[in-house]
């Protein structure tokens, strides 16, 4: 008999210490982040190097937001909203529809044209 994939996970997440959910919970924040830096990025055609030119940063900066490797500063995030013709804000948890994409749960909104 096989084991349905979400009581699988539910266990292993039963068995996780808190400083890994924690952690956890971070890397879900950057990915979001990094995803929707990449759609909004692809939205508009863009390259990592178009949007590093319209930034002022580099390539490899830009590479590593969209690969969550770093957690960028409210001025680098300021930055990428304003090159993609977005908005930064924080947003109440309560408010933000969870899915089953990340980028569903990071506050940023692109405005109306």
């Amino acid at each position: 008999m096989t084991t349905p994939y979400q009581e699988v996970s539910r266990a292993r997440r039963s068995r996780m210490s808190e400083a890994t959910k924690r952690q956890g919970k971070v890397l879900a924040r950057d990915y979001g982040l990094a995803g929707q830096v990449i759609a909004a990025r692809k939205s508009l055609g863009w390259t990592q190097t178009d949007l590093a030119t319209k930034t002022g940063m580099s390539q490899g900066d830009i590479s590593n937001i969209e690969r969550g490797v770093v957690s960028p500063t409210e001025k680098t995030l300021v930055r990428l909203a304003e090159a993609l013709g977005s908005e930064w804000r924080l947003v109440p948890q309560s408010t933000v529809r969870r899915g089953p994409e990340p980028a569903r749960r990071v506050a940023a909104s692109t405005r109306a044209s």
